[in-house]
């Protein structure tokens, strides 16, 4: 399953069965008590420590991300959008599979054009 986080496009194959086999390491708790509001939180939080580390991008952490929000909100997209007092808002949106296999392409086409450059 594909997932949008922000600008980044995640694939997934089974979004529960990740979340069962790494919750430990996420640190979310046992996803089976967890509300989808405070997965969005956890998410949200997890995401901006590591956009604050300035760490490279992590994949893992993004499929942990993914797997966690597909699960308990239902939702193939999480926008966290910047707000004036520097904080962000969590969106949620269900985006058109076809959307988003097309912007993974062109994703994809960019970074290809960014490395031969």
């Amino acid at each position: 399953m594909l997932f949008l986080l922000n600008d980044k496009v995640i694939e997934v194959a089974t979004p529960e069965a990740h979340l069962l086999e790494r919750w430990r390491e996420i640190g979310c708790g046992d996803p089976r008590q967890l509300r989808a509001q405070d997965a969005v939180a956890f998410a949200t939080a997890c995401y901006r420590d590591q956009i604050e580390a300035s760490a490279a991008p992590n994949p893992v952490l993004y499929a942990d991300i993914a797997a966690l929000i597909i699960a308990k909100t239902g939702a193939n997209s999480l926008i966290l959008k910047p707000t004036a007092s520097g904080d962000v808002e969590p969106r949620l949106r269900d985006v058109p599979p076809l959307v988003l296999e097309a912007y993974q392409r062109g994703a994809a086409n960019d970074q290809v054009d960014r490395i031969r450059a």
